[in-house]
């Protein structure tokens, strides 16, 4: 009877341990499998934002060879960020073109309206500060910090130190290096706190917002997206909504149009900071996804267009792997003072 009981007990435990094999062994494969499932539509998201890319260049092209914009299926292709998707495969493609002389330059903005701009971003007023007077501080020549600003003295007692540059800034994301610039304000984020049915809104970035390539103070009054609009003197929501629906079908020519969308008020405050010549420099960002699937895949380029020849492009930043902003941390009141040793 002993025998008999533990060779039950033995069978027991061998059928235990042959369980949790089968059962160890069926969760490998279907994290395998999902695995080897993600990788394939990540493969084939790369390649649909890839099309939506030369798809962009194409139409901007086309705008360049015709001397005007040519709606094709209900689709306006406008360098003023519009989102444009088209169904692909069995996915789709989201294209955002901008303009690169619809963002401030960075070396040239004035004070009052980085400053304006860097508080419409969702910060609070300290942050604000900060940013600014450190964006300041990393641009100018000198090693002397503003009241709210950073120098060497600052980026050496950083986790991994590093220099102040003290001089103009070659990229946008060189922003990532300045204090107080987190992922999530230099990225963009999704709002919290607004009461909205669905998904909160997205809050656009400074890299959405920001340009080395326009060499101007002004920004082009076809293509500067609301963020833009609404951070210069005497342009609040309103007026900024009316220049987008005035400039929706087709481009504000002269001041004539401006001074009729906006008022005589506003356009007395705002003309000084706005232009009507676009660049040849364009910012194209284009997400692919696929159907019933969470997985996309982001590609940005800044492409150099030849007025005279069009088809002659040049590609002068590119990133194959870009950021999506459902992946940033979203803008909370204590993200910056957790976060400002960890990323600046």
């Amino acid at each position: 009877m002993n025998n008999k009981g533990i060779a039950l007990i033995l069978v027991l435990l061998v059928l235990v341990l042959l369980m949790v094999i089968v059962l160890e062994f069926s969760f490998a494969m279907r994290v395998e499998v999902n695995a080897a499932r993600n990788f394939s539509d990540e493969v084939k998201c790369y390649f649909y934002a890839q099309t939506g890319f030369q798809r962009a260049i194409a139409e901007l092209i086309k705008q360049l060879t015709f001397k005007e914009t040519i709606a094709e299926e209900g689709t306006i292709w406008r360098d003023d960020q519009r989102s444009i998707t088209m169904a692909i495969g069995q996915g789709s493609v989201e294209v955002l073109i901008s303009n690169e002389k619809g963002k401030y330059d960075i070396n040239t903005i004035p004070e009052d309206l980085l400053r304006s701009l860097v508080g419409s971003l969702g910060v609070e007023e300290v942050q604000r500060d900060i940013i600014t007077d450190s964006i300041l501080d990393w641009k100018d020549e000198d090693n002397l910090h503003r009241l709210n600003g950073a120098e060497d003295d600052y980026y050496e007692s950083l986790p991994h130190p590093y220099h102040s540059k003290d001089a103009p800034f070659e990229t946008v994301e060189e922003l990532l290096l300045v204090r107080g610039v987190t992922p999530s304000i230099f990225y963009g984020s999704f709002a919290m706190g607004d009461d909205t049915e669905g998904s909160p809104p997205l809050r656009k970035g400074l890299v959405d917002l920001m340009t080395v390539y326009s060499r101007s103070n002004r920004v082009d009054v076809n293509s500067a997206p609301k963020e833009i609009l609404m951070s210069i003197p005497g342009i609040n929501e309103e007026v900024a909504t009316k220049i987008i629906d005035a400039r929706k079908e087709k481009p504000l020519k002269d001041l004539t149009e401006i001074r009729a969308a906006v008022g005589e008020a506003a356009y007395m405050l705002a003309f000084q900071y706005l232009s009507f010549s676009s660049s040849s420099i364009v910012s194209i960002i284009a997400t692919g996804s696929m159907r019933d699937s969470g997985v996309k895949r982001r590609v940005k380029g800044i492409v150099r267009i030849n007025l005279r020849t069009p088809e002659k492009y040049q590609i002068i930043y590119w990133a194959d792997n870009y950021p999506n902003a459902q992946n940033i941390i979203p803008i909370t009141r204590n993200l910056w003072e957790k976060s400002e040793g960890e990323f600046s």
